[in-house]
Formats: structure tokens, sequence, C-alpha cells
């Protein structure tokens, strides 16, 4: 389809979603610009040039995917929360989280902000643009009432991290790897890469991500995208412990120069087990315990699996009680973001 077709209904589009109650008012905003920069691309004159229009249309098709996401009820809020509290651990500017439901087992996390093309290429725009960033979230469609299940985002913004800020990359200039050819110095890449992305992950969520990790596939051999299950978990292991590793200490380096934090726990696992017991949600402390609740709920779902669980778990159906432990864990995230909302309305 023609470009200036498409931005015509992306902004009839998105013009209805601009009313369509959300969660974050700043979420509005960027629709709304997003609005005003379409109808401008559309109205100015001299035209511009659809090479202009294309990318820019593709990147708005891209946006509505997931602001469309975040209006719906079935938007995973509680996710979104606990990972706009780990951003602002990493990146320097204001962000907006967003989130698309998949169909497939595809967990990502990615910027896929409009406003540099936007700034480089459509000068004449009168308006001032967003200062947010957008991170576009997607979670698999089953799983969005499966908290424990989304563990695996905080490896995402790992990577995220990572490639934003060339961590990985940067260890290729102090840890070389001499005398190999080009594919085995690659392959070395892609497996520091994801190391990087474990430790970091564990960071927040703790032995959460070795249960993730564990439950997808904890057999996995070398391949050419990712190195043994084993491997992983043995490094996350010895970080978890407080062991120091040559591999560690290579990324804390790389991580020191590029002036971002180093890799250290920011969890604190809550104590769980006796509200749960009774089928209560747990009143997170901080933001340490409302990391930290993603490791508390496998440990929860572990006791219950070797059949310490409480009285009500007992003969009750497998799925049912994951289902009741996840929605425990919405509830308990979602109870702390409403307290943290009420305290920074009064202050």
């Amino acid at each position: 389809m023609h470009p200036r077709t498409d931005l015509a209904l992306l902004s009839e589009s998105l013009a209805q979603l601009s009313k369509t109650p959300y969660f974050n008012r700043a979420i509005e905003k960027h629709t709304q610009a997003l609005i005003d920069v379409i109808r401008h691309a559309l109205s100015w004159s001299p035209a511009y040039e659809d090479e202009i229009l294309r990318p820019f249309a593709e990147k708005v098709w891209v946006c509505y995917r997931y602001l469309q996401g975040s209006t719906t009820k079935e938007a995973p809020y509680e996710i979104e929360y606990c990972m706009r509290h780990a951003i602002a651990d990493w990146l320097p500017v204001p962000c907006i989280v967003t989130t698309a439901l998949t169909d497939e087992k595809d967990f990502h996390l990615a910027l896929g902000d409009p406003w540099d093309f936007v700034a480089k290429t459509m000068v004449r725009y009168p308006a001032q643009l967003p200062e947010e960033k957008l991170i576009f979230i997607g979670v698999p469609r089953v799983y969005k009432h499966m908290p424990l299940f989304c563990a695996a985002l905080y490896h995402e913004l790992g990577h995220f991290v990572d490639l934003t800020r060339n961590v990985s990359a940067s260890t290729s200039l102090t840890h070389p790897v001499t005398g190999a050819s080009p594919e085995v110095q690659e392959l070395v890449q892609v497996y520091r890469r994801e190391h990087f992305a474990d430790l970091f992950a564990a960071c927040y969520v703790g032995y959460a991500i070795v249960d993730s990790l564990d439950a997808i596939n904890p057999r996995a051999e070398r391949s050419l995208t990712h190195p043994s299950t084993a491997e992983r978990l043995d490094l996350i292991r010895s970080f978890l412990d407080g062991e120091v590793s040559p591999e560690l200490e290579m990324y804390q380096g790389a991580l020191k120069k590029l002036g971002l934090p180093d890799l250290q726990k920011r969890f604190t696992v809550p104590p769980i087990d006796s509200a749960f017991d009774d089928i209560r949600p747990y009143n997170l402390d901080g933001i340490r315990e409302l990391h930290g609740v993603m490791a508390a709920g496998w440990s929860y779902l572990g006791r219950v699996r070797s059949g310490g669980g409480p009285q009500w778990t007992v003969g009750a159906n497998p799925l049912d009680v994951i289902r009741i432990v996840n929605d425990l864990i919405e509830k308990s995230i979602r109870n702390a973001s409403v307290r943290n909302l009420w305290k920074a309305g009064t202050e």
C-alpha cells in the first residue's frame, strides 16, 4: 500500500486509541504526538518524498501495534511495572514501556522510538517531540497472567542494555580471542552476550532465572546461538553464591569503563510462604522485594511440587495451582504499585 494511504489509516486508528483509557497518561501523549506528526507529514507543502514517508509509516505501524496492546485489559501491567523499575537503573533518559501480546513463544524487548527519525528527516515539523523513549516489550499471550514465566524478560532487558551500550562488544578489545578464525570470534561474542544477559537477569530475579532456564531446556548443548544450559547455570550460580570468576570480572570491567552500574544483586527474596499458604497476596516491601518476588514464587512452586505445599494444594490440579500462585504474585505486585502511586501522590 502507498505510504500516504497507510499513514492516513494509521492516523484514524491512533485517534481511536487516544480515546481509550490508559494505565499511563504518558502513552496518550505519545499517541497524540504520532497523530500530529502524521498530519504534518501528509499536509505539508512541498510534500515529503516517499523515501521519507515509507520508513516513517513502517515505524508508526510498529508503534501502533504496541500502543494498541497497552490499551487492552489484557496488558500485563504487573510485568510492565517491574520492568520500568529495572530499566530506570540502566537508561539515563525517561522511558515509557508498552507491551504487545504475541501468539508465539517469544519474549523480546526493544527500543522502538520514532522521534529520532522524525527529528532527522522531518526538519520542518514545528512542534516539540516527546523526550521519553518508547520501550517495546513482547510477551506470549498465554503467559499474560503468568508473571513467574515472564522472568525471562529480565534476560531480554540484559540483551537490550548490552546492545544499546555495547557491553559485550567492548570485551573484544579488552579480552580478545587471539589467533581464532572470524567465525570462532563471532561465536565467542554470541556466548558472551548470552552470559551477560543471564548475569543481568540474576541481578534482579536471582535463582528464578535458573528455574526458567531449567524449565525451558535443561539439557541444551552448545549451539551457534547459545552456550550449553549447564554452562549458563554454572555461571549464574557462581555469581549468586558470591564467587568471583574471570568472566564476571570481564563484564564488570567493561561496565565500569562505559560508566554503567556493576552487576550486583538488586533483589531481596520476600517471605511469601505464610501469606500464600492462606491464599493471600504478600505485602511487598520496596523495589528489591518487587524483583525478588519472582525468585520467591518459583521457590514456592518448587515446594508445592515436592509435596510440602499447604492444604489447598493437596490433590489440586497442578495447572490450577500454577494459576493461583501466579495470581497471588500479580496481586502482590499490583498492590505494591498502588501503594507507590498513593505515596507519590501524597508527597
